[in-house]
Parts: C-alpha cells; sequence; structure tokens
C-alpha cells in the first residue's frame, strides 16, 4: 500500500503593518464649525456718493463762495499785512461777482438751490475757520489766514475737476464752471500760495524781532563796558603825565616812564620830586 502524502505546512501568520495613529480632531472640528477661507474674504469698499444734481450744484457752489466771502471779510479788519489786506479785499469782490453771475443763471434755467451733505459741511467749516481766525491776532492771523485760503481754493479745485463738472448736466452750467469760476479759483490759489511763501511760517516775524532787539542791547551793554575800560586807562594815563610834570626839576629822577605803565610813572615823577627838593 503508497503511504498516504504528508500534509501541507501551515503558513506562519503576518502582522498586519503598523499604521500612524490619526491626528485628533481639532477644536473647530469637535464644536462642528470651519473656518472660512482666508483667500475669498473680501473688505467692503465705502459706498460711491451719488451724483450731485444742478439744484445741489448750485448749493455747493454758493456755500464755498460764503465760505471765501466771510473768512475775507474779517481778514479785512483784522489782518496787519498789508498785502493779505489787498488780497482778503479781492476775494471779498469776485465771490460777490460769482454769485451775481450765479444767481442771474439759476434765475435763466428755473432751478433752485438744494441742499446735500456737501453744501452742509462746507458751512459748517465755514463757522470753525471764522472762530479760529478771530482768536488770532498779528501776524499769527495773517499767516493763518492765508493758509486757509490755500485749503479752501485747493478744495474747491478739486471738488469742480473731480465731481461738479462730470455730475453738472446743464450746459450753460458747465460752461459758467469752465470759463469763469475755475479760472478765477485757480487764480486765488496761486496767489495764496505766493503770499504764504513771502509770510513765511507762523512766528517768523515775531522771532525776527526779537533777535534784533536781543542783539541791539548785547551791543549797547559792550558799548557801556567797552567806554568804562576806556576812562580807566585815560585816567591812569593823566596820573602819569601828572607825575612826569612834578618831577622834571630833580633831573633824572623825574625821567618819563614807558607808556605802557602810567601808574609807574607817576610813583616815580613822585620820587624825582622828593630828591629835587632836597
Amino acid at each position: 500500500m503508497n503511504a498516504p502524502p504528508p500534509p501541507a505546512p501551515t503558513p506562519a501568520p503576518t502582522t498586519p503593518p503598523e499604521t500612524a495613529p490619526a491626528p485628533p480632531p481639532s477644536a473647530d472640528a469637535q464644536a462642528g464649525t470651519t473656518q472660512p477661507d482666508a483667500t475669498t474674504s473680501t473688505t467692503p469698499s465705502a459706498p460711491a456718493e451719488a451724483p450731485l444734481t444742478d439744484e445741489q450744484i448750485v448749493a455747493v457752489l454758493d456755500a464755498a463762495n460764503e465760505k471765501e466771502i466771510d473768512e475775507a471779510q474779517l481778514a479785512q479788519t483784522k489782518a496787519k499785512n498789508k498785502d493779505v489786506k489787498a488780497y482778503a479785499r479781492v476775494i471779498v469782490q469776485h465771490h460777490n461777482d460769482a454769485k451775481a453771475k450765479q444767481a442771474k443763471l439759476v434765475k435763466k434755467l428755473g432751478i433752485a438751490a438744494a441742499e446735500s451733505d456737501k453744501s452742509k459741511q462746507l458751512a459748517t467749516d465755514t463757522q470753525q475757520a471764522v472762530e479760529q481766525l478771530k482768536a488770532l491776532q498779528g501776524a499769527d492771523f495773517d499767516q493763518q489766514f492765508v493758509q486757509i485760503m490755500v485749503k479752501d481754493h485747493q478744495t474747491t479745485l478739486d471738488l469742480i475737476d473731480r465731481r461738479i463738472l462730470q455730475d453738472a448736466k446743464n450746459a450753460d452750467l458747465k460752461a459758467l464752471l469752465e470759463k469763469d469760476l475755475r479760472p478765477t479759483i485757480e487764480k486765488h490759489l496761486k496767489d495764496a500760495e505766493a503770499l504764504a511763501q513771502k509770510l513765511g511760517p507762523a512766528g517768523a516775524t515775531g522771532a525776527a524781532t526779537g533777535a534784533a532787539t536781543g542783539a541791539t542791547g548785547a551791543g549797547a551793554q559792550g558799548a557801556a563796558s567797552g567806554g568804562q575800560h576806556a576812562a580807566g586807562a585815560q585816567s591812569g594815563h593823566q596820573a602819569g603825565q601828572t607825575g612826569v610834570t612834578a618831577g622834571s626839576p630833580g633831573g633824572q629822577g623825574g625821567v618819563q616812564p614807558p607808556a605802557a605803565t602810567p601808574a609807574a610813572g607817576a610813583g616815580a615823577g613822585m620820587k624825582g620830586a622828593s630828591a629835587g627838593t632836597k
């Protein structure tokens, strides 16, 4: 009989490969919340300003004219510098003319001024500027007024170029702005900048006056001190001459000492005088 075949060898048990433990869930995952994607977050931009109507543009121009007039009228009474007074006089005249031309056009167009946030802000700025100027005197007032004129006309020029000319609908209103108002405002701005350069920073006039006064005082003090020294030298010289004259009868004893030592000459003269009496 054939022997039965040997049993097949049993394969050795295998162990599964080790795997890294899963990381613990984050606090947000445990709470069931998710973080927003940083790349998709946006910052809300400020809402664009609504275009000004022709009626609102008229109110803005009125407020700008009133601002210049109120400030310049104050300068006509408080300014000390003659050039500042002359500039203020021109401002009042030109802006009153601008108001008259605008009123004539508004009557022709049959429209009425309408308030807006811009015209209200100009009115508030006018009150603040006038109160600030009222508290100043002399050179400080002149310098501050001119700086306000620079700022006012630059602001109005930017407002016309960047907004009013774009928003205006009426052709006659645009023509008034482009051919009349804008060139005048630009001229006022250049004149104010030149005047500000001429006046210099606030307080410069007072500093220069103080420096000149101090220099004058120092010179007077030095002159007085020099006069005292000169008087002392003259007195010593006279004493030396007196001593020499008195000692002349004594012959060699009364020889005049060096001019640099008048006091010694006086002593030598006295000694000569004593010898001459013997």
